[in-house]
């Protein structure tokens, strides 16, 4: 599962990474959270050239079947072993997938009571994306949402301690096709979970005042050795 995320990095610098014109309101977030408003990086409008675009979505898939907006709050993951076959997502996974910029996630672990976050990154907090999927939805009073989903795949063997989940990384050899090759996307998507770069992947406990959300601040990404947690990813034993 990937219920929350980190993309601390400002427009230019993702505008810059992924080779688009980035929303210029985007400031650095330490505590991306559910249903919020964040940077997508999708392909062109259709008929256009193979060119990629960076556009604001709402975090949590609203189907464009669905009645009411609110399903979207529930389906901010999306598993990739049958992605392509639930019915909220596999018109989706077919012509509308996206990358989620992001420079890490956090998961939470159980200690004396207490839920400390973790925090994961790849090498020393780089800018990537996220494998994901979006839709456009219209309500009755004619308003437009268009919103998206993370993938997730099963943990990397050292992080099935912290969760059994992990959302999908997508190198960037596998960008273009994930966004524009509608008929290899499984494929695709396959090389992504083999091509994950465990060897690069660090984690280390960060503060409490991240379990809520709506908090942000540099110091949400900072290493806390708070009730005996050490301070190194390395060192650190869930």
């Amino acid at each position: 599962m990937c219920g929350r995320y980190s993309l601390t990095h400002n427009a230019e610098e993702i505008g810059r990474r992924f080779g688009v014109e980035a929303p210029a309101q985007h400031s650095a977030r330490y505590n991306v959270a559910p249903t919020e408003t964040m940077p997508v990086v999708r392909a062109g409008d259709e008929g256009s050239e193979a060119r990629r675009e960076c556009v604001t979505m709402r975090w949590g898939l609203i189907p464009f079947w669905a009645d009411d907006e609110k399903i979207g709050n529930r389906m901010i993951n999306a598993r990739s072993e049958t992605a392509d076959q639930k019915p909220s997502f596999r018109a989706a996974f077919r012509r509308r997938r996206c990358l989620v910029p992001a420079d890490g996630f956090y998961e939470w672990v159980s200690r004396e009571g207490k839920k400390w976050p973790i925090r994961i990154t790849f090498g020393d907090g780089e800018l990537g994306a996220f494998a994901g999927l979006w839709e456009r939805w219209s309500g009755e009073d004619d308003r437009v949402v268009e919103s998206y989903t993370i993938l997730t795949a099963p943990a990397a063997a050292q992080l099935e301690s912290i969760h059994d989940r992990m959302p999908l990384w997508a190198p960037e050899q596998c960008w273009d096709e994930w966004l524009f090759d509608d008929e290899e996307a499984r494929g695709v998507m396959e090389s992504m979970i083999e091509e994950f770069p465990a060897d690069r992947v660090r984690y280390y406990p960060v503060s409490r005042q991240l379990n809520r959300p709506g908090r942000e601040s540099p110091q949400m990404i900072e290493p806390v050795d708070e009730g005996g947690l050490p301070r190194r990813g390395g060192e650190f034993s869930v």
